[in-house]
């Protein structure tokens, strides 16, 4: 199971955020999504030799496909998750940034940019990028998963599991820390991690 590099608990859960950012004027909202995913996609395309201005430019293409039409997704968990939505949404923004050079032909930094674009739109490339979001995609289910289940637990129950399995402290000293006894610690901890993988089937 997954976490932030930070071992960090985030407050805000992926649908909420998804809610928020159909406000542009959300400049927080915008913030945190931007932070979470454009350095996933700037760092593909650089991994598929596009320099800096191009990757950039492709990474604004995807932004711009994003501000379109995360105003109109409906959340319907019935119908797929966040993150498959996104790759679409990505592959997509990615093929129209490489129709559009090759159409004008757009002047560039790289006198091999058209191999470069070929390269991106590639199966095998688009596989690489969906992997990309797919592991951010976690960790928004995770987050959420997490904001889901404290709010139904003891406070003493959720710091158990959080001092054991996110800060990786040993089961005895996080007993005595809480003031409970390690067996205590122990149950705690299985249970919330049978809650946690509850809701992540639930979520996607």
């Amino acid at each position: 199971m997954t976490r932030t590099p930070d071992g960090s608990d985030a407050s805000r859960t992926s649908v909420t955020l998804l809610m928020r950012l159909r406000d542009l004027d959300d400049q927080e909202a915008w913030d945190d999504f931007v932070q979470r995913y454009v350095p996933k996609i700037y760092g593909w395309c650089r991994r598929n030799r596009l320099q800096e201005a191009d990757a950039s430019d492709v990474t604004q293409e995807v932004l711009g496909k994003l501000v379109a039409a995360i105003r109109k997704f409906e959340y319907d968990a019935n119908r797929g998750t966040f993150r498959g939505w996104l790759k679409t949404v990505t592959q997509n923004a990615v093929r129209d940034f490489a129709n559009s050079v090759k159409r004008h032909g757009r002047g560039t930094g790289d006198s091999n940019i058209m191999g470069a674009l070929a390269a991106i739109a590639d199966t095998h490339a688009m596989e690489d990028l969906a992997r990309e979001i797919d592991t951010e995609g976690e960790q928004e289910i995770l987050r959420e998963a997490e904001a889901r289940v404290k709010m139904r637990l003891k406070q003493v129950t959720w710091d158990a599991y959080e001092l054991t399995v996110v800060k990786d402290v040993p089961a005895a000293e996080a007993a005595e820390q809480l003031g409970i006894d390690v067996a205590q610690v122990y149950v705690a901890k299985s249970r919330v991690i049978k809650m946690l993988r509850t809701e992540v089937q639930k979520l996607g």
